[in-house]
């Protein structure tokens, strides 16, 4: 690649729910120790009653805009207490995630309907995410959990429909949230009618009900109906007259006192407000709508209290052609220190430990190399802010290639640092 030049990064409706599908045969998965370790590690640095923040890792339920860039429903977005939010996991990041299983076919999910993130031993490890609609072999009722190189079913639609006892055989599951005990929160993106569950109405879990799911019980139940979380955002937005939710889009559990945090869609400007449970329904300082920085009208349809931070790489495009040019861009990455931005033509396993993401990734070819020996020209130096971005060009006749990106920050006032990883394919 030829360099161009190198600076900072510039400034830059509602959704519809999924279809519903048929349920795969297939047993539910559980998390491993180390998710218990990673979120109970939170609890210990964050005291019950603590006035401490955390961060958040949402996703919206249609395309929008930071000041950073365009942000698409299908990216997850990490935003600070009261800080202006940024994309973290792009939709190239997750692609990479998913694997092409040799095919040189990326899967690009269409939307990210729920998430919740426990941490691992690398990020993707722990990411756990459901997708707004049947697509790329997957239904919109499984749980995914990242890894290995690919996404896989950790929780099937039908145990959903079995825990829930679901009459029609399948449902939309549109929020998740994985405790570190192993209980489960969910929510429906539709009003299910069940066998032995009743909510507002006799027979009947609506979607804007929360439930849960101890560790290891038999069957789900409901934590908190729609009726209830009308209430509480009621409370929150200090209305005088009941507000009306049309749907529960996204839980997820407060680090510091163990409340349960939500979003909704409803008649206000607050679909992109995170809610407690906290004194009868409050907001969550620091992530009201209006502290994410978002341009339109954005509602968030997934949401995970943020436990991976790394130097966050996004593109300006996926599939930069020949002869053209591509902008890498980083968030959150650490001020005056050079990040180098290396490449490779595929991924290794075992990946070398680094902070960060967790995980070296690139594989040591011939591209690599290359970048190695023009390091100094690869390099980001972030702004005060963190942000910075290098524009590099194709050169024309370049054949259609996939290309892997990670940026690293070598040791500077601390441990050398990886970027999540983010694929390319160039020319196609």
């Amino acid at each position: 690649m030829h360099i161009v030049r190198q600076g900072k990064g510039g400034k830059g409706g509602k959704g519809g729910k999924g279809d519903k599908g048929d349920a795969p045969p297939g047993g539910a998965g559980r998390p491993r120790s180390s998710v218990a370790a990673a979120l109970l590690a939170l609890l210990v640095a964050a005291p019950l009653g603590a006035a401490q923040g955390y961060d958040v890792l949402v996703s919206l339920s249609a395309d929008d805009t930071l000041p950073s860039g365009p942000v698409r429903d299908e990216d997850l977005v990490f935003q600070a207490p009261g800080a202006v939010a940024h994309v973290a996991w792009p939709s190239e990041t997750l692609s990479l995630m998913a694997g092409d299983g040799g095919t040189g076919n990326w899967p690009t999910f269409t939307d990210i309907d729920a998430v919740s993130e426990t941490g691992g031993t690398t990020a993707d490890e722990g990411l756990y995410i459901s997708l707004a609609s049947n697509e790329a072999g997957f239904l919109d009722g499984d749980i995914l959990r990242g890894g290995d190189g690919n996404f896989t079913v950790w929780l099937p639609e039908s145990a959903f429909v079995g825990i829930t006892g679901a009459t029609d055989g399948n449902v939309d599951v549109d929020a998740f949230q994985l405790d570190a005990d192993g209980t489960i929160l969910f929510s429906f993106g539709d009003n299910e009618d069940s066998a032995f569950l009743s909510s507002d109405g006799s027979g009947t879990v609506k979607d804007g009900d929360i439930l849960i799911l101890p560790f290891g019980a038999p069957s789900a139940s409901i934590l908190y109906t729609e009726t209830e979380v009308n209430a509480m955002v009621t409370l929150a937005l200090d209305s005088s007259s009941t507000i009306t939710t049309t749907d529960t889009l996204s839980l997820a559990r407060d680090p510091v006192n163990g409340a349960v945090l939500f979003t909704v869609q409803s008649p206000t400007a607050d679909d992109a407000t995170v809610f407690s449970t906290v004194g009868g329904g409050s907001i969550v300082p620091g992530h009201a709508e209006a502290d994410f920085g978002f341009v339109g009208a954005p509602e968030i349809d997934a949401l995970s209290v943020a436990v991976s931070h790394f130097p966050a790489t996004t593109v300006s495009a996926p599939n930069p052609p020949e002869g053209g040019s591509v902008t890498v861009m980083l968030a959150d990455a650490e001020p005056g220190v050079p990040h180098l931005v290396l490449a490779s033509l595929g991924v290794v396993d075992p990946k070398p430990m680094m902070p960060g993401w967790g995980g070296f990734i690139l594989k040591h070819d011939t591209l690599l190399n290359v970048c190695w020996g023009q390091a100094l020209s690869l390099s980001i130096v972030p702004g005060a802010t963190g942000l910075g971005s290098l524009v590099a060009s194709l050169p024309a006749g370049l054949p259609p290639t996939d290309v892997v990106i990670q940026v690293v920050a070598p040791p500077a006032s601390g441990p050398a640092r990886a970027s999540n990883p983010v694929l390319l394919q160039l020319a196609q």
